[in-house]
């Protein structure tokens, strides 16, 4: 484990150095899956989903503010469904504003969120965001992961429902469709159930005093991200991927303990309970320190063979010869102290 927390701690130095250009290069990163990702996903509309598109988006958008990423994201997705019918579109949009308007832009930097639910979801593993978010963020962290929740779903039903919507009678007739297909979607409602459950359980259990909190609040989390959404669909009678659950909450687990790794590492086997007083009260302290381990100074000793041994000779010499000649140097010095000192 020594090993890890070496490294641990050489990516942080790291990070602590580089972190204007680390920042930008993980921006450019995911600005740039996000923008593929939406694009291969979606594909209704042919000429923006080129790679050189979404390489070109994420190049500008690396030196705006995350938020323009999900704005940005949230534009795609709407000329996307311009496509299939401009009234989904247009309702689409008012959803996005509204999204933004009441939330966004009074927390701008909790709008990653959203992009990363939308995502996660993508790639099977939303469970990961609540687990995430309940270890390094606060409660108020479920209205992004619902309003992710809510946006993939949109973008679900359209990219599936295309024939549907277009069948539908006039623009009135598409938009009710699509409201009420988005919005009575019974697997839509388990997930953001589960997931706002999980991430209050999760943001309680880190905060307890015992020993392992971290990982009880992170093995809890995915517990109750398959209970509850096991029994969500055995109550609405929803057909239920179980292996594909079980397996991203398996994931998630991994994702939240490398969480922990760089955020929250403490030695519980040096834990110090600690009780004093004042005049008003008692005070009892459970200190438990962090664990860091400093990499360790390899110091290379070069031993240097005197002049008066031909060149020749040491090159005839076997590793246990050059040992014994070294050993008889030492000793012969050591003995030509001693009689000086006499």
């Amino acid at each position: 484990m020594s090993a890890i927390f070496v490294w641990r701690d050489r990516l942080q130095n790291t990070y602590a150095g580089y972190a204007k250009y680390i920042d930008k290069t993980v921006q450019f990163i995911l600005a740039l899956a996000a923008f593929m990702m939406i694009n291969n996903y979606f594909g209704l509309f042919e000429p923006i989903t080129k790679p050189i598109v979404a390489v070109a988006l994420a190049v500008i958008f690396t030196f705006l503010p995350m938020v323009a990423v999900v704005l940005a994201i949230a534009f795609l997705i709407v000329i996307h469904m311009c496509t299939v019918s401009m009234g989904v579109a247009g309702v689409s949009a008012a959803i996005f504003l509204l999204m933004f308007i009441f939330y966004v832009r009074f927390s701008p930097k909790t709008a990653i969120v959203i992009l990363l639910m939308i995502l996660s979801t993508i790639l099977k593993i939303p469970y990961a965001i609540p687990i995430i978010f309940g270890l390094i963020g606060a409660p108020a962290y479920v209205i992004p992961i619902v309003c992710g929740t809510i946006s993939y779903f949109m973008v679900e039903f359209v990219k599936n429902s295309v024939a549907t919507i277009k069948g539908a009678d006039g623009l009135v007739g598409q938009v009710t469709v699509f409201l009420q297909q988005v919005f009575r979607n019974k697997e839509m409602w388990i997930i953001i159930a589960a997931s706002v459950i999980c991430l209050f359980v999760v943001s309680a259990l880190r905060k307890m005093s015992c020993n392992h909190a971290w990982e009880i609040a992170i093995v809890s989390g995915a517990v109750v991200n398959v209970v509850t959404l096991t029994a969500g669909y055995i109550a609405l009678n929803v057909k239920a991927p179980y292996a594909e659950m079980i397996v991203g909450n398996i994931i998630a687990v991994f994702i939240g303990l490398a969480v922990e790794l760089f955020v929250f590492t403490v030695d519980y086997s040096r834990t110090e309970n600690l009780q004093f007083e004042d005049d008003e009260y008692y005070y009892y302290v459970k200190a438990v320190p962090k664990i860091s381990i400093s990499a360790p100074n390899k110091t290379v000793k070069k031993i240097n063979v005197r002049q008066d041994v031909p060149e020749e000779s040491l090159q005839e010499m076997t590793s246990d010869d050059v040992d014994e000649l070294l050993l008889k140097r030492s000793l012969e010095e050591e003995v030509g102290q001693v009689n000086l000192e006499d």
